[in-house]
């Protein structure tokens, strides 16, 4: 569970999960991070956002003790529309492993799609550097989506 420490000589595969806030109640996504025994980082280089569950106050309310603001994972570019630049990811190292010697880390962005989102950049770095495995969670509504399956015709 995040918060405690494992016990010496215990190896264990850290895992980095990602998750977008889009799509989800607020009580699920805090639910879901819970059940995993996790710590909930937001990523987001500025942790607003246009509905209020999603700003920082919100969340840290929200989670607790579990819920950490790394800034120095967020995009640099969120409101430029350049490249993903992540604003200083070594100095989120230290953290990041402290985190994770206690459980699994979830990095929080806005984005529904991880593959579109800055957050999956974060998670690959951090999984190269920290030998960790990374696992991305989707909102409920896009985990068995029809158009996740589209065929086009002609196409068997």
């Amino acid at each position: 569970m995040a918060g405690e420490r494992l016990p010496r000589g215990t190896t264990m595969i850290w895992t980095i999960y990602t998750i977008g806030y889009a799509g989800w109640a607020s009580a699920a996504l805090r639910d879901h991070v819970l059940a995993l025994g996790a710590a909930l980082v937001d990523v987001r280089i500025a942790p607003t956002s246009k509905s209020p569950q999603w700003r920082k106050e919100a969340l840290a309310a929200l989670m607790g003790a579990a819920y950490r603001h790394l800034p120095t994972l967020g995009n640099r570019n969120a409101f430029t529309g350049g490249p993903v630049a992540l604003n200083d990811p070594e100095r989120a190292l230290p953290p990041i492993a402290a985190l994770l010697e206690c459980g699994p880390v979830v990095l929080l962005c806005g984005c529904a799609d991880p593959q579109r989102c800055h957050r999956s950049v974060a998670a690959a770095f951090l999984a190269e550097r920290l030998g960790a495995e990374v696992e991305h969670i989707l909102a409920p509504e896009r985990t068995n989506r029809p158009s996740e399956q589209l065929r086009l015709p002609g196409w068997e």
